[in-house]
C-alpha cells in the first residue's frame, strides 16, 4: 500500500463521508438521473462557443420557472443593495440566472473532466499566499462563500493540495454518487457536517486545508446577529472557534466564471488580519466582511437564492413567506 493509499485509508476509518456506487443506482427510477450524467458528459465535448449559447438561452428560462426561489433572490438584492435601482437589480438578477445555467451546463467538466482540463479551464489566483503558510508549518482554513462556482475552486485546490471538506449528502444517490467522486478524486476527502469540528481539527493538523463553507443561515444556535450588508445576519461562530483550536490561519475566498477568458477563476487573499480576536460578534463581523469583499468581485454569481436572512433576532418581522405558503 503506498504512502496515499495509507493516508486515504485512515480517513476512512476516521469517518470520511463514502459515496459507493452500488447496484442500488441503476434502478429503473434512476434513469432519468443517468441520462442527465450522459448529457453532462456530452455538452462538456461540445465546441465552447456552443454550450455559452446554450447558457445565454437557458437562462431565462431558469428565471422563469424559477418560482419561490427567484422570490427569494429578488428579495436578497433588494435588502443588500437598496442603493441600486429596480432596474439595476433586475439586471443583476437576469446575470445570475445566465450565470447559474453556465455553471449548472458545466459541470460536466467537474464530473469527466481530465486533470488537463481541470489545470487549463480553472485557475487560482494569490495561490502564493496559500503556499507560504503550508511552508511555515501553518494550518490553513479556506472560507469559501457559496457562490455559483464553488466546486470549480474546491476541485482546482484539491488538484494542487490536500485538503477536507464538509458537505450535506444530496437526496439523489446517483447526483450525490458523481458529485462526491469528483470532489474526492485528487485529494479532497468529504466529512458530514454533524459530526462537528473534531474531523476539521484532526485534518488541519495533519498539513490538509479545509474549504470551509461560512455563509448560510442555520438558526440562532451558535449564531450571533452581526451585519451582512447592511443586514443583521445569524451569522455562525464556527470559524473563530476553529481557528483557535487549529491554530489556523483563514484565507478568504470567492469563486467566479470569467466570460472574457471562459474560465473559472478562484481567488486567495490574505490570511485575515488578527483573527480570531476571542469576541463573537466582532469575529463574526470579520468573516462577512471577507465574504462581502468576495462577492464584489462578481456580484451577480453569488447564490443569492439561498434565504440567507431566514433567522431573525427576536421580535422582528420574517423577511420571506413560509414555505408552505
Amino acid at each position: 500500500m503506498s504512502a496515499a493509499d495509507d493516508d486515504r485509508s485512515r480517513d476512512q476509518d476516521a469517518g470520511a463521508y463514502q459515496a459507493p456506487l452500488t447496484a442500488a443506482h441503476f434502478a429503473p427510477r434512476y434513469w432519468g438521473s443517468w441520462l442527465l450524467l450522459a448529457l453532462a458528459w456530452v455538452l462538456q465535448e461540445l465546441p465552447r462557443p456552443a454550450v455559452r449559447g446554450l447558457a445565454r438561452g437557458l437562462g431565462p428560462l431558469i428565471r422563469r420557472f424559477a418560482g419561490r426561489s427567484r422570490w427569494v433572490a429578488e428579495r436578497n438584492l433588494e435588502l443588500c443593495f437598496p442603493h441600486l435601482s429596480a432596474a439595476e437589480r433586475a439586471q443583476r438578477l437576469e446575470a445570475y440566472y445566465r450565470y447559474q445555467a453556465q455553471t449548472v451546463l458545466d459541470y460536466g467538466l467537474l464530473w469527466f473532466g481530465k486533470p488537463g482540463q481541470h489545470a487549463t479551464r480553472i485557475r487560482i489566483e494569490g495561490v502564493e499566499h496559500y503556499e507560504r503558510l503550508r511552508s511555515a508549518g501553518t494550518p490553513v482554513i479556506i472560507l469559501a462563500p457559496h457562490s455559483l462556482a464553488l466546486d470549480y475552486g474546491g476541485v482546482r485546490m484539491s488538484q494542487m493540495f490536500d485538503g477536507v471538506s464538509f458537505a450535506k449528502p444530496m437526496k439523489n444517490p446517483v447526483l450525490e454518487w458523481i458529485n462526491h467522486r469528483s470532489r474526492t478524486r485528487y485529494s479532497g476527502d468529504i466529512f458530514a457536517r454533524d459530526q462537528g469540528l473534531r474531523p476539521a481539527i484532526r485534518q488541519l493538523k495533519r498539513g490538509r486545508f479545509f474549504y470551509y463553507l461560512p455563509d448560510e443561515d442555520l438558526g440562532a444556535e451558535g449564531a450571533v446577529f452581526v451585519d451582512f450588508f447592511g443586514v443583521k445576519k445569524a451569522t455562525l461562530t464556527a470559524l473563530a472557534r476553529l481557528a483557535r483550536m487549529s491554530k489556523a490561519a483563514v484565507l478568504p475566498s470567492f469563486a467566479w466564471y470569467d466570460t472574457a477568458a471562459d474560465q473559472y477563476v478562484m481567488r486567495l487573499w490574505p490570511p485575515m488580519d488578527g483573527y480570531p480576536t476571542g469576541d463573537d460578534e466582532a469575529d463574526a463581523r470579520q468573516m462577512n466582511a471577507a465574504v462581502e469583499r468576495g462577492i464584489e468581485q462578481a456580484p451577480p454569481q453569488y447564490l443569492w437564492s439561498m434565504r440567507l436572512f431566514r433567522t431573525r433576532p427576536e421580535g422582528e418581522p420574517r423577511f420571506y413567506p413560509d414555505r408552505k405558503r
